[in-house]
């Protein structure tokens, strides 16, 4: 195997190079994070489709910029969260011009089992408190702890200070523990006196 092979393989470079199959691979390679990245950032199952579609038709237009010297997920996730701080934005427009209450999401179905239950809840709590925190927090932690991606990288991605991530996965971190330390329920049998 060459040096070139591993160059072959990655969709961005033969996206930019032409080949008429590579987009497909490309959405298909990223589709999980990228979908998951907006899940967790807190898009309205409603938005996450057409942000989506924004995300890979940006990435396209923009293949042209992309400097294939340097790994393609931090460029591809540059345009993923630029696309999701242009819609938060959008969103508090919105929501200043048209002053409406938001529609919450639907509740599942009761799941069967005690078990089941117990980690949609502790799931439910842990989203809804990942949501709550501030955007630039919850992007480093998304990225960094979700994604797993390495923090360098998650300071290119976002445009700011390795120190500044750092900063901003601690605070997310000791924000989210203090909130599911206060809201998390007491088990029954697990009351400490």
């Amino acid at each position: 195997m060459t040096d070139a092979a591993p160059e072959l393989r990655d969709p961005l470079r033969r996206h930019c190079d032409g080949d008429p199959e590579a987009f497909t691979a490309l959405v298909a390679e990223y589709r999980r994070p990228v979908y998951s990245y907006l899940l967790r950032c807190g898009v309205a199952p409603d938005d996450r489709d057409d942000l989506f579609q924004v995300i890979f038709l940006k990435i396209h237009r923009s293949a042209g910029q992309y400097e294939p010297s340097r790994p393609a997920h931090p460029w591809i996730f540059t345009i993923v969260a630029n696309e999701v701080r242009t819609y938060w934005r959008r969103r508090k427009v919105r929501a200043l011009v048209f002053a409406g209450p938001e529609a919450n999401e639907p509740e599942d179905p009761a799941p069967d089992g005690e078990r089941v239950v117990q980690a949609r809840q502790t799931v439910a709590l842990l989203e809804a408190e990942i949501h709550r925190l501030p955007l630039a927090q919850r992007e480093v932690l998304i990225l960094a702890s979700l994604e797993g991606r390495p923090l360098a990288e998650v300071a290119e991605v976002l445009g700011i200070p390795l120190n500044t991530v750092k900063t901003h996965l601690r605070r997310a971190r000791l924000s989210l523990s203090e909130r599911l330390a206060r809201r998390s329920p007491a088990k029954p049998g697990e009351e400490r006196s």
